[in-house]
């Protein structure tokens, strides 16, 4: 773990515009040679185990290089206590610590290597019957849990109409599509082939028990509660029988049917996103389905090669498989970053002007022109909005544009130095606010790939127990923020029935925004860690639309403003709490954190008021610079789905320094 108790050299003091130079400096000197800025977005050991266990599937040997490239990642990512949990701060996991065990076994770890003896520990303590659900599956697939002690995923749920709330189209995207390849996997039952290896793994996994003999069935719904964010409602275990029920008795010539027509869907899905699908969770199951049906399907061939395309792999680190990427995400702030930087700093401007130019030629190239395959009314049928205009997390070449990916690359158009701005651009600016408009929620409030398919909330039936908010879209605070952000900036350019659109929208957003702000004064915050983040999103947003109509702040800003200032820790930095995104309730972070402290700062600047709190905390920053304008690497402060941090590494070189130029141009 890194925190800022970490030995790092320290800058001398400086003035305050020098320290937002060196910062200007070292986020240039990070742009790649094309452009762009990407960071790492860190997620956990769970793909990587997966992967080693769908290569042993699909029967393809992991080179010794690679293989030990893992298991040091494995290594890296252990806790204090030698166990494994959904984030390298957290509490062990039984589903993560088991995941990881057989993966490294697969690679040739010996059941009595030092590595793997808290988790042989762990295994004879707990009953691994109740790991959850996801766990149930990827072990059957692995050949060392059976998949009738897992309940049944029917894929003929696929054939409801689509006004049915519990047809897979109306959930969120990632769920939608994890599902579709569970569903296809479970109904398959593929399981790697059984070895002496396997066979080894199962005495360990159920020490001094008849593998044959477990109550497989009877453990089914048995779930360990140290791994669940919420149990399955008593709605959702009816179902889980019912299911299993049906499954039980299907009709075998309808099951092939839907099955075929899924993997139709799937391939689909692989045309439409560069072969790379929605994220590496689904691929890896849409890999398995495909090949099962197939082991000689060209699909499969060109989605392990696309699959390295989420790849990280260093000699300190090992390798590992992110969630996401986000090239577009962070050049997008990087260019907002860098431009109130120009503002703050005429003396860098030269250097500015290149690093901006640069971006935006980069970013030029990430809209969406039109759809990759097929037309609007092909994406409607496979539930996806039309893609046209926006702008993904990732590239243009991932196919799958966000709501707010789209805000934000339209704000680091708007505002660059308008010299640097052309006609083409203003048109992108057009046809991404088109595809914003097509993700709004009917409350006003925006979703993330999508607009909500119903106004029903779903997580009654989340089957995902570890994980929360995952069924459907919401009206995310920080995408709506971002929306309405961008729609201020672009009215100017807008004319005629899309500009009276974006003021309606604009209208229904902020009125969202404004009934979403707490007694307190602050906006819960969900892709990131967690008051701190949605009140400074929020503000960002009612400032903009305060300023775009010449007036100040109001008393909701004042409000939040002092519910901030209220955070800020005796050394002038801020730091709060990741269970805090689980609880709803904010919790002290133990220490100052230097991209919270950046996006409080922001949000302070933003109320134009508490300038002592914005000098304590422009302080704090410019204390924890280091020689080479970088500022420490710390505990994660992204966050999906409630409980599982993600690390953003270029947060720490974006918002701290969005921030520092923001207070110094709010002086």
């Amino acid at each position: 773990m890194e925190t800022t108790e970490q030995a790092i050299t320290r800058a001398p003091e400086t003035s305050i515009e020098e320290a937002l130079s060196r910062m200007c400096q070292r986020l240039s000197a990070l742009q790649a040679a094309d452009g762009s800025w990407e960071g790492e977005d860190i997620w956990n050991p769970m793909l990587p185990a997966q992967y080693v266990i769908a290569m042993q599937v699909i029967g393809r040997p992991i080179d010794r290089g690679r293989a030990q490239n893992i298991l040091q990642q494995f290594e890296h990512e252990k806790l204090a206590n030698g166990l494994w949990g959904l984030h390298r701060f957290g509490e062990p996991s039984l589903f993560m610590t088991a995941l990881v065990y057989v993966a490294s076994r697969l690679l040739g770890v010996k059941a009595d290597h030092p590595s793997l003896a808290e988790a042989r520990k762990m295994l004879a303590k707990e009953d691994l019957l109740s790991i959850p659900s996801w766990g149930k599956i990827w072990l059957s697939i692995a050949g060392v849990y059976e998949w009738k002690g897992a309940h049944s995923i029917p894929p003929e749920v696929w054939m409801l109409p689509k006004s049915a709330r519990i047809h897979p189209a109306n959930y969120y995207c990632h769920t939608r599509l994890i599902y579709m390849g569970m569903a296809s996997v479970s109904a398959e039952e593929i399981t790697a082939p059984i070895t002496d290896l396997t066979r080894e793994i199962r005495k360990e996994l159920y020490p001094g028990r008849n593998y044959e003999e477990l109550p497989w069935v009877a453990s089914r719904g048995k779930l360990r509660a140290a791994d669940l964010y919420a149990e399955p409602t008593k709605t959702l275990q009816a179902m889980y029988w019912a299911g299993d029920a049906y499954s039980a008795v299907h009709f075998s010539p309808l099951r092939k049917k839907i099955l075929r027509d899924l993997r139709k869907r799937m391939k689909w899905e692989l045309d439409s996103s560069d072969f790379t699908c929605l994220s590496p969770v689904n691929g890896l199951l849409f890999m398995l389905t495909l090949w099962n049906a197939n082991p000689s399907d060209p699909y499969v061939e060109r989605q392990l090669a696309r699959f390295e395309g989420w790849v990280w792999e260093d000699e300190h680190e090992g390798m590992r498989i992110a969630g996401a990427r986000s090239a577009t995400w962070d050049s997008s702030f990087a260019l907002q970053a860098l431009s109130r930087a120009y503002e703050a700093l005429p003396t860098e401007r030269p250097m500015l002007r290149e690093s901006i130019e640069r971006g935006l030629e980069w970013l030029r190239t990430q809209q969406i022109e039109t759809p990759a395959i097929d037309d609007a009314t092909t994406y409607r049928k496979m539930d996806r909005v039309d893609p046209t205009g926006g702008f993904c997390f990732a590239g243009v070449w991932h196919g799958w544009p966000v709501s707010d990916c789209t805000a934000e690359a339209i704000c680091a158009f708007l505002e660059a130095p308008p010299e640097l701005r052309s006609e083409a651009d203003l048109e992108r600016v057009r046809r991404g606010i088109e595809f914003m408009l097509r993700c709004q929620n009917s409350d006003g409030g925006f979703g993330s790939y999508e607009a909500r398919k119903n106004d029903a909330s779903l997580e009654w039936m989340n089957p995902a127990e570890m994980f929360g908010d995952s069924m459907t879209e919401m009206s995310y605070v920080e995408c709506t923020a971002s929306n309405a952000i961008a729609i201020v900036a672009a009215l100017p350019h807008l004319s005629g029935g899309l500009r009276t659109q974006a003021e309606a929208s604009l209208k229904r957003a902020e009125a969202l925004l404004r009934s979403m702000q707490r007694p307190d004064g602050s906006w819960e915050g969900v892709w990131g860690v967690a008051t701190l983040y949605g009140t400074f999103f929020a503000l960002r947003a009612l400032h903009a639309i305060r300023s775009h109509h010449g007036e100040g702040p109001d008393a909701a800003m004042k409000k939040a403003g002092t519910y901030i200032a209220s955070m800020q820790r005796e050394d002038g930095g801020f730091g709060e709490h990741w269970r805090t995104c689980a609880t709803g309730r904010s919790e002290d972070l133990g220490y100052s954190h230097c991209v919270q402290t950046g996006w409080a700062l922001s949000g302070l600047a933003s109320v134009s008021e508490h300038r002592e709190a914005r000098e304590r905390a422009s302080a704090w920053l410019e204390s924890q610079l280091e020689e080479d304008g970088e500022l420490p690497e710390q505990i994660f402060a992204g966050v999906f789905f409630r409980t599982a941090l993600i690390g953003y590494r270029m947060y720490r070189r974006i918002f701290p320094m969005m921030a520092v130029a923001e207070h110094l141009n709010a002086k």
